[in-house]
């Protein structure tokens, strides 16, 4: 009931797929109003952990080895993370992009949900056996309409 009053409020809703490396429906990811996010590693390919599902998961973005902050007895701190939500950061993070460029909503046809989707890139080449089953990959350029410029920057020693 609260995940379909907020997407009648306009309001997108992510979730992460799961880690159990199943097609098993996962909720609220299972949810139609409600792109469900799985991982990929840095080739693109299906994290062996996702979960996955032709009929529910809607996108995928990087999952394996995502530096975030953490918070341990010596006080905060940062340590490399893998899962599906590391994973529905990045779609969340797009999401509020794509909804500022726009201002538009879930609800709207051709939407936020349609602009993430619809832009993604296709994964099934690099993913044969997962092929329209882990959706399609987050692409923030695409989805914003703005030309992706690569930033590579030089490895330095510590």
């Amino acid at each position: 009931d609260v995940i379909e009053y907020v997407v009648e409020q306009g309001i997108i809703v992510v979730a992460a797929a799961g880690n159990d490396g199943t097609s098993q429906v996962q909720y609220p990811a299972g949810y139609e109003s409600v792109i469900g996010v799985t991982a990929v590693d840095g080739s693109s390919h299906k994290a062996t952990f996702a979960n996955y599902g032709a009929s529910w998961v809607d996108m995928a973005a990087p999952g394996v080895g995502i530096m975030s902050t953490m918070i341990t007895a010596d006080g905060p701190g940062y340590a490399t993370w893998s899962g599906t939500s590391m994973s529905t950061a990045f779609v969340s993070g797009a999401a509020a992009l794509v909804a500022e460029k726009w201002e538009v909503s879930t609800t709207q046809e051709g939407g936020m949900l349609d602009q993430l989707i619809n832009t993604g890139l296709v994964l099934d080449l690099l993913n044969p056996l997962f092929a329209g089953q882990i959706g399609r990959l987050l692409d923030v350029s695409a989805a914003l309409e703005v030309q992706s410029s690569l930033l590579f920057l030089p490895q330095t020693e510590k």
